[in-house]
């Protein structure tokens, strides 16, 4: 018996016609109905329109009832729900309309060494090898019975399920939500708008975030229960790492109503906290946890905070620790915290642990990642700037990697995206995008900057400075390109991004020389 002849030619044959079936079956048996996919559009525009006008009059209303807040939440998830899927249509249309343009062996060329180097991490991203894909699938197409129709249908009919969906949802909210909420909002006040005095609008709005603002400027303006134990009025703000608990409570203490409110508002970082309840000298690590609670009781005893007239005071603790429940519980019903209390001083605390949150008056206020619709917008405009994706469409299938990639942090958004707007070329993109990949360390930025910046010497420090840093990414990139060298100094520091609310400070990164290897800045 030749077993290859009666086995494995059978075998492979009948996988072989299987496969040529199902793609077949796949792309071919179902079409959309003609003009469905265009009137679910149309529709969705139309969704869009009336649901972006109700969230427009209510981000620009004092709403202090939860459940509208709840509503409203609501509606602005399905606003981006709807926006994205919109968008990520005419991108695929715009990126298909262009592949025909790319010659094969160009794309194959194009994306190889990057989408081994995908391969390598054990992770599968389309944008890496899309060019390739797209190659490979216009020769399988014209192989299989010059089926070329067979991927644009399948396109058509995921884009058009997509829209119908999408259109589902959205009427769904618009029908339980729409008369009744409008009727709601228009009873409060509207809002009275600043001049925005920054040159990027999302540093003076809370994106994302407008529902979590509202529900800690209502807890900051709400009158507490007077001369009645527990004394101190209390919230806590529990995120993850870099999900943004200090720059929503910095928006939220920037409002011109808690402005008006407080006579002081003053932060408390952790050290300092430390040191207020231990030793002068005491550092974070040498504390076993209970210096943090003397630290609030020393402050909150403070003269200025605890004699009797004194004005009213907001008081923030960042990444406040764990404090014993009882111990707390005796000092939010002493004397100390009525006098502190009395004027109406309040206390915010932004933690990771949960456990703090108990210490609260109200029920915290908790901070999930953004969903990916509302993160691609953010990042979105940081990589573009005022360019339309759906312009440069192979540049923008791998920015939508890139948005899928990242872990969802506004840092990692504002310096990757900065970083490929001033590189507008997909090679380049696509670079960053593999250093992504394979990223392990966090944050994110950090190490995909290691891999790119050609620096020589090792990573000091990371973190936010108060004078404005000499050198920026893009020095060092071009300084890099064109063969500059450097000065044989102790280190250097690069400019990553500036943030302007509430204090001005730059966030950067240092580079410290190595032994025996100079930190190399860029020659200006």
């Amino acid at each position: 018996m030749d077993f290859t002849k009666d086995v494995v030619v059978p075998a492979a044959l009948s996988e072989i016609l299987s496969r040529i079936f199902s793609f077949l079956f796949d792309n071919l048996a179902t079409r959309p109905a003609p003009g469905a996919r265009d009137a679910h559009r149309r529709r969705l525009e139309q969704l869009l329109g009336n649901i972006g006008s109700m969230v427009e009059e209510a981000e620009g209303r004092h709403i202090t009832n939860h459940q509208l807040l709840s509503h409203l939440k609501a509606l602005t998830v399905g606003m981006y729900r709807g926006r994205f899927a919109l968008e990520v249509t005419d991108l695929d249309d715009a990126t298909n309309a262009a592949a025909g343009d790319i010659d094969d062996a160009d794309a194959v060329d194009d994306c190889t060494d990057t989408a081994a180097a995908a391969a390598a991490a054990g992770k599968r991203s389309f944008a890496l090898c899309s060019s390739f894909n797209r190659a490979k699938r216009c020769r399988v197409t014209r192989l299989i019975l010059s089926a070329g129709a067979g991927g644009r249908n399948a396109a058509a009919r995921d884009s058009t399920e997509r829209l119908a969906a999408v259109v589902e949802e959205l009427e769904g909210l618009t029908r339980d939500y729409m008369s009744q909420f409008i009727m709601l909002v228009q009873g409060y006040p509207r809002k009275v708008h600043r001049p925005v005095t920054t040159t990027l609008y999302m540093d003076r709005c809370v994106f994302g975030r407008h529902v979590e603002k509202e529900r800690i400027v209502d807890f900051l303006l709400r009158r507490s229960p007077p001369n009645r134990a527990p004394f101190l009025s209390a919230l806590a703000v529990v995120g993850a790492k870099k999900v943004g608990k200090t720059t929503l409570v910095k928006h939220a203490c920037d409002d011109e109503r808690v402005r008006g409110h407080f006579a002081a508002i003053e932060w408390f970082e952790t050290p300092a906290v430390v040191r207020a309840g231990g030793a002068p000298e005491q550092t974070v690590w040498e504390s076993g946890g209970p210096e943090y609670l003397a630290g609030v009781r020393r402050i909150l005893a403070e003269p200025r905070f605890a004699v009797a007239g004194a004005e009213r005071s907001l008081l923030v603790f960042e990444d406040a620790w764990p404090m014993d429940e009882s111990e707390w519980a005796a000092l939010a019903a002493s004397p100390t915290s009525a006098a502190f209390a009395g004027g109406g001083s309040k206390l915010l605390f932004t933690c990771r642990d949960g456990d703090v949150a108990r210490i609260g008056t109200a029920e915290p206020v908790v901070l999930e990642t953004l969903r990916q619709e509302e993160y691609w917008y953010y990042f979105k405009a940081f990589a573009f700037g005022g360019a339309d994706p759906r312009d440069h469409p192979r540049v923008a299938a791998v920015a939508r990697e890139i948005s899928g990639h990242l872990e969802r942090t506004f840092l990692d958004a504002r310096v990757l995206g900065t970083l490929l707007r001033a590189n507008f070329d997909a090679r380049f993109w696509r670079k960053v995008l593999d250093a992504i990949v394979r990223c392990e360390r966090r944050p994110m930025h950090v190490g995909v900057l290691l891999e790119l910046l050609p620096v020589r010497g090792r990573l000091q420090s990371y973190g936010y400075c108060r004078s404005p840093p000499k050198f920026t990414v893009q020095d060092v990139l071009s300084a890099g390109a064109g063969g500059g060298g450097g000065s044989s100094e102790e280190g250097f520091t690069v400019h990553l991004c500036r943030e302007t609310l509430y204090m001005d400070h730059w966030y950067s990164i240092t580079f410290k020389n190595d032994d025996g290897a100079a930190a190399a800045p860029p020659v200006l």
